[in-house]
């Protein structure tokens, strides 16, 4: 039996106790990240978009290939998301939440069989995951309207600031932009992942 044959038997088991732990800290690690990147740029919602966001794609890609090549198995991609999903019912924001839950699946449904070793389809899954999570704090203002910023004023945030946030968030522009270039920059992500992989990782034996 080929080497690739015992690794595909093996990843269908699902996750164990090692590969829970792996995937948890491997996703906080990346959410932390994401919350790093956004601080330079936080005075401008466009460049935390666009900047913060992109920095965010690329730094995550190699955690996230060396997070798929320690646990491949069933349940790594919804885990990996579903600890940020967690995140976001816990503070309250329950459509983004389950959005996130939701995404964990196809992007395990990308991975299944093979997945995770074939570059492609885990590169596919890390877009996927990027993207619905860059877009995370667009969809309760286009999703739930005036009901969402009017919480957000009630709350005592800046009417013009709140203003100008959905003005942003609804630009069909400014989607589309910021899907393009997460989608551009996880390429990038992923290719400094699989190079950092072939070598430093496997010649540190890091990873097989």
């Amino acid at each position: 039996m080929s080497n690739e044959n015992v690794k595909a038997r093996r990843n269908k088991k699902g996750l164990g106790l090692k590969e829970v732990i792996i995937v948890t800290l491997f996703s906080v690690l990346t959410f932390f990240v994401s919350m790093v990147t956004a601080i330079p740029f936080a005075g401008s919602v466009k460049l935390m978009l666009y900047a913060g966001y992109a920095l965010m794609a690329i730094i995550s890609g190699p955690i996230y290939v060396l997070m798929i090549s320690k646990s491949s198995k069933v349940g790594t991609q919804i885990l990996f998301f579903g600890i940020k999903a967690l995140y976001y019912l816990l503070i309250g924001q329950v459509l983004t939440g389950i959005i996130f839950f939701v995404t964990g699946f196809i992007c395990e449904a990308i991975c299944m069989g093979d997945g995770y070793h074939n570059p492609i389809k885990a590169g596919a899954a890390y877009t996927l995951h990027t993207v619905v999570y860059g877009l995370g704090s667009f969809f309760p203002v286009i999703f739930l309207g005036e009901k969402y910023t009017q919480g957000l004023i009630d709350k005592g945030y800046d009417v013009e600031t709140v203003n100008t946030m959905v003005s942003t968030y609804k630009n069909p522009v400014i989607v589309i932009t910021v899907i393009l270039t997460l989608v551009v920059t996880c390429i990038i992500g992923m290719l400094i992942g699989y190079a950092l992989m072939k070598k430093q990782f496997q010649p540190a034996g890091v990873t097989e």
